[in-house]
């Protein structure tokens, strides 16, 4: 995957064990507090390694040890992911979310597995390609945020991200059709630009395929293929920066093949369902009201995003 931009309001430290210390020492603020802290410098094709600790909030969902979906930490309890992640034949005891990893087969310092106690799918779902492919999944216990671990920022109804806009996807899928990433799976990220869904549902529609792209719904990727998201992302996030602030646009939800041309990645549009998600999650954050800085050692210019740990203040809004 291409390289990405780094966040600039403050200096921030230069490891993330500096970073944890002064967190540390520093008034935390409460869980609704916190969110879109990260950044670079599914099915996931032609991809890169992302770096350490650049995406806090991706997890990994798995299922009896067995990575089978991604999916976005928004609350200190709560996990956005893919209706069609859950089953009806799944057992919500074998599922396991994997939260602050980077190589999913070698098990690091910082990082955290802990059982889901509930799982609530979208009652629009009815199939593959169908809209509501959203579902929401509830931590066995709330997280302790760190450098590792972030909530990503949930757009209100007034955060629009118009098409061509630059966003990165995330996960721990195939690196092409048919295969397995490879050990020590390490996470993979892409930047796409987003499509709107009219020009997508007719890249759809060239070669006769039957699928339609959903009001619900958002593409993002290039009309040439060789480029996507791939079998394992689904359910991960589609992030995109607005105001210093990383906001999750999208859910991984369905594609025809990876990378084929004119077959771009298609994702279900969190900004749709900010009702739903806010009715489920009581402590929910949408959109931003300002962004608070605390000092942090060191000069020079910011470092990458993911040893930063901006506070920002996120609008508790439930719309």
């Amino acid at each position: 995957m291409p390289q990405g931009g780094t966040r600039g309001c403050c200096v921030a430290p230069s490891t993330p064990q500096e970073a944890a210390l002064h967190l540390s020492a520093a008034p935390v603020p409460s869980s609704r507090e916190l969110c879109g802290q990260g950044g670079p410098q599914d099915r996931i094709v032609a991809g890169e390694d992302a770096p350490r600790g650049a995406w806090p909030w991706q997890v990994s969902l798995q299922y009896e040890n067995r990575h089978v979906c991604g999916a976005t930490l928004i609350d200190s309890e709560w996990v956005l992911s893919a209706a069609h992640c859950f089953p009806k034949h799944a057992e919500l005891s074998r599922y396991r979310a994997v939260l602050g990893s980077h190589q999913l087969s070698i098990p690091e310092p910082g990082s955290l597995r802990l059982p889901l106690s509930r799982a609530v799918g979208h009652a629009l779902y009815s199939g593959e390609g169908s809209s509501g492919d959203i579902a929401l999944a509830q931590l066995g216990r709330p997280v302790t945020f760190t450098p590792q671990v972030l909530p990503a920022c949930l757009p209100d109804a007034g955060v629009h991200f118009p098409a061509g806009t630059l966003c990165w996807v995330t996960g721990w899928g195939s690196p092409q059709e048919g295969a397995l990433l490879p050990a020590p799976m390490t996470l993979q990220q892409l930047q796409v630009p987003l499509i709107d869904p009219l020009p997508c549902d007719a890249l759809y529609r060239r070669r006769s395929s039957m699928r339609e792209i959903q009001d619900d719904m958002v593409c993002a990727g290039y009309a040439e293929g060789q480029r996507d998201a791939c079998q394992g992302d689904s359910g991960g996030p589609l992030v995109c920066q607005k105001a210093g602030l990383w906001f999750v646009a999208g859910v991984v939800s369905w594609g025809e093949g990876c990378a084929l041309p004119n077959r771009p990645g298609v994702y279900i549009r969190v900004g749709a369902y900010l009702d739903w998600i806010g009715r489920h999650v009581p402590n929910a954050t949408f959109g931003v009201v300002n962004i608070t800085t605390y000092s942090l050692p060191g000069g020079g210019p910011p470092s990458p995003a993911p040893t930063a740990l901006l506070l920002a203040t996120c609008l508790l809004s439930i719309l």
